[in-house]
């Protein structure tokens, strides 16, 4: 338990608050003593996120479900009050670990410990099947485990199986890792109890061999492998086999129901007859029956009421946590989470409301949804190194007009806006072009007569290295002038410098970075301006099904791409299921160095085109492959590929080969054509990919920031303008979602093709076949 903080009230509620257990992007769980002296755990959701329809909404359906669920295996709810100015609720307090910690801690359970677990979770489950709900997040740190038993915990995101009031089309709700095959692929329409049944399946397979049945790493390959691949049961006892493999089943029609699963899990009896059931201070390794006796007398001895009371004067009796608590706090080095993956068991949103040792359970204290909500594009219905650290806040390369002091001296108003990006790392011709265009836009901005203000421009160099992406960030964020940012340039930088700028709530227009997790990762200042990766491969399969005509599309998953290469061949996969068009899958390991076991297998499944879920490298090396195969079908990929490494090492492989990426040729689109013509007349090239984007978001942010009143261009108030508004530019129109993702209305993917050895700009991807 960590030490309340100056921030925290004394009460909430008429509960005394002894500490605090946990915090997360949304709220805070405290220690508290009921007016009666009872020991509960007390989460209350931030002020910021009660004012949020959807949110206090969340916490009322939690309210509600675990007010319904009876059973002796599920924590219970003590009080709640969801109308709160705060809303707040009670649960009775287990000073007991997580399944999760016990098992990191001291190793798997014996084989009739894993028998009681999974009767008396199958039981606790059935209580939530019998009053028609499901629960949809079961996983070992929702199991808290007691000396006669576990208790099943969180019931948030639980619901009726036909209810999608809180799940948007395409999002998967849920714990990657744990999740069954029909969450990983429908998100949360139609998801029964055998959905539950399968998760339960999971837990019993960590809790009997240490290991998440589905490995770790980035999400989409977790998701990929729940639906597609079978479980790692290796190490679980033989006695237990089979009953897992059933929960397991891909199937859910296949699968026990939890009443089953509770008979046929019950432990056999011990050696003298008397049943295992009985014996519960066997279940559990002896250190863990330790450490809960060691939390059960903490417990006990914490103050009574009478002993933390003091003056209300001193203490403050205000319910809500005060302002300087209430935004996301960065993670600490225990609870960091790599970039373009998440935890297989943690949600950093729900803290565990029973944790009782900082050393044991770190406090979580990510951004608000970073694993619940993670966007699935499955067809046409889900459209949905270097000088890091630099300071560049005179323009360079001769590059001047915008923000030199005599633009500052014209007697308006000088607001800053800032470039961040890899402008001297592997991507910095992607930074450099996306630095010339908002430079472009903002001279083009303070030379209008009628400005009501003058806009200075900074930018900043973080080399391609997430780390000093991050400080620089803070910088940014700590510096009152600068009102909003475009960048970072990858995936990478925006993973680590997207909580810096919430933290500041300085709103981020992102319009190079695809990954999809960094719109659902709660970040309240993010703008993703472009199409994620995860929805590409829609335009990807209208072009194969459509201008291709292919009849069978060969997918070819490469590891070494990561979450890059997962979101985009799963998205294809699940979008080709959707209409029924055949594919083959084949995933290419990061210890193959060539193409031709992959390129054979899909020639043998007769694919007549093919689909490279990779980066540039690797991308040279297939397509060699395909033409010393003579293939003479399709070849297509994503944004990738459109590097310039990909034409230096395929050569004449390269030829013919389509790109569907974000990004459009502003020489070639005729809305674009003054943009270009300025921007050869001020920087003497024409304008490289992703001028014309940033061009576009700064124009956005500045007429934006033009429609507020004076004395109201705040940071939060632009953030509100920017969503409220739809902006017209020249590569696309611009609109947002209130998780901060572009509104798809069809548009953004755009086609590429490789002639005579150079990228070609094509037009506008196909949205239909």
């Amino acid at each position: 338990m960590e030490a309340l903080r100056s921030s925290d009230p004394a009460h909430i509620a008429g509960h005394r608050l002894l500490g605090r257990l946990g915090a997360g992007g949304m709220g805070v769980v405290y220690l508290a003593r009921t007016p009666g002296g009872a020991l509960v755990a007390l989460k209350v959701l931030l002020a910021e996120y009660a004012e949020e329809p959807d949110f206090r909404e969340r916490f009322r359906r939690e309210v509600e479900v675990a007010r319904r669920v009876d059973s002796p295996w599920a924590v219970p709810l003590v009080d709640a009050d969801p109308d709160a100015e705060a809303p707040w609720l009670t649960t009775t307090f287990v000073p007991a670990p997580s399944l999760g910690e016990a098992v990191a801690a001291y190793g798997p359970l014996a084989e009739h410990g894993v028998r009681l677990l999974g009767a008396r979770l199958a039981e606790a489950l059935d209580a939530v099947h019998r009053v028609g709900l499901v629960h949809r997040d079961l996983k070992p740190g929702n199991v808290l485990i007691a000396h006669d038993g576990p208790r099943l915990i969180d019931f948030g995101i639980a619901r009726a199986p036909q209810d999608t009031a809180l799940t948007a089309t395409g999002l998967v709700v849920g714990t990657p890792g744990y999740l069954s095959p029909e969450q990983a692929q429908d998100g949360g329409d139609g998801i029964g109890p055998a959905s539950d049944v399968f998760s339960l399946g999971c837990v019993l397979a960590f809790a009997a061999t240490g290991r998440a049945p589905f490995g770790s790493g980035p999400v989409d390959a977790l998701l990929y492998r729940a639906v597609h691949d079978p479980a790692d049961l290796d190490g679980v006892p033989s006695e237990l086999l089979a009953v897992l493999e059933r929960c397991l089943e891909k199937d859910p029609a296949r699968r026990p129901d939890a009443g089953e699963l509770a008979r046929e899990l019950v432990p056999e009896p011990a050696a003298d007859g008397t049943p295992r059931d009985a014996e519960t201070a066997e279940w559990l390794p002896e250190p863990v029956t330790r450490l809960i006796a060691e939390r059960s007398a903490a417990a006990l001895g914490l103050p009574d009421i009478e002993h933390t009371q003091v003056p209300s004067a001193a203490s403050g009796a205000s319910a809500t946590p005060a302002p300087a608590d209430s935004g996301p706090v960065e993670p600490g080095p225990a609870d960091a989470v790599p970039a373009g993956s998440i935890p297989a068991d943690g949600d950093p949103s729900e803290p565990d409301p029973h944790a009782t040792s900082p050393s044991s359970q770190p406090q979580d204290t990510q951004p608000a949804g970073r694993r619940r909500f993670l966007l699935l594009a499955g067809g046409a219905a889900a459209l949905a190194a270097g000088a890091g650290g630099t300071w560049w806040a005179v323009a360079r390369d001769g590059e001047s007009g915008d923000d030199s002091p005599a633009a500052a001296s014209s007697g308006r108003p000088v607001h800053t806006v800032a470039l961040h990006g890899d402008l001297s790392g592997p991507q910095r011709e992607t930074g450099r072009a996306q630095e010339r265009g908002l430079r472009l836009a903002v001279a083009e901005f303070n030379a209008r007569g009628g400005a009501p203000f003058t806009v200075k421009v900074r930018a900043v160099d973080d080399g391609g290295d997430p780390t000093v992406a991050a400080r620089l960030a803070a910088e940014l964020s700590d510096d009152p002038a600068v009102l909003a940012v475009v960048g970072p340039t990858t995936d990478a930088t925006a993973q680590t410098a997207l909580a810096k700028y919430d933290a500041g709530l300085l709103p981020v227009v992102g319009v190079s970075p695809g990954a999809t997790n960094l719109t659902y990762s709660g970040f309240r200042s993010f703008f993703h301006a472009r199409l994620p990766d995860s929805v590409l491969p829609v335009f990807v399969g209208n072009y194969l099904r459509g201008t291709a005509r292919s009849r069978k599309v060969g997918i070819v998953l490469d590891r070494p791409a990561g979450n890059y290469g997962t979101e985009l061949g799963s998205s294809l996969s699940r979008s080709l299921t959707g209409v029924q068009q055949p594919s083959v899958p084949e995933v290419v390991s990061a210890m193959r160095r060539d193409f031709g076991n992959a390129v054979d297998s899909l020639l043998a499944a007769d694919a007549d085109s093919v689909f490279f879920a990779g980066l540039a490298d690797r991308g040279a090396s297939i397509a060699v492959t395909l033409r010393e195969r003579s293939f003479q079908g399709a070849r297509v990929s994503g944004p990738a590929l459109l590097d310039g490494q990909f034409l230096t090492a395929a050569q004449e492989a390269a030829e013919g080969w389509v790109m569907v990426a974000p990004v459009i040729d502003a020489t070639r689109k005729p809305e674009a054509r003054k943009f270009a013509a300025a921007y050869r007349e001020r920087f003497k090239e024409a304008p490289p990919r992703y001028a014309a984007e940033a061009y576009d978001v700064t124009g956005m942010l500045l007429t934006a920031l033009s429609g507020l009143p004076a004395k109201s261009r705040t940071r939060a108030n632009l953030l509100a303008a920017v969503r409220a508004a739809k902006y017209q530019g020249i590569t696309k129109a611009f609109a947002f979602q209130k998780t901060g993702q572009l509104v798809i209305d069809g548009t953004g993917g755009f086609l590429w093709r490789v002639e005579q050895g150079d990228f070609v700009y094509g037009g506008p991807a196909p949205i239909t076949v």
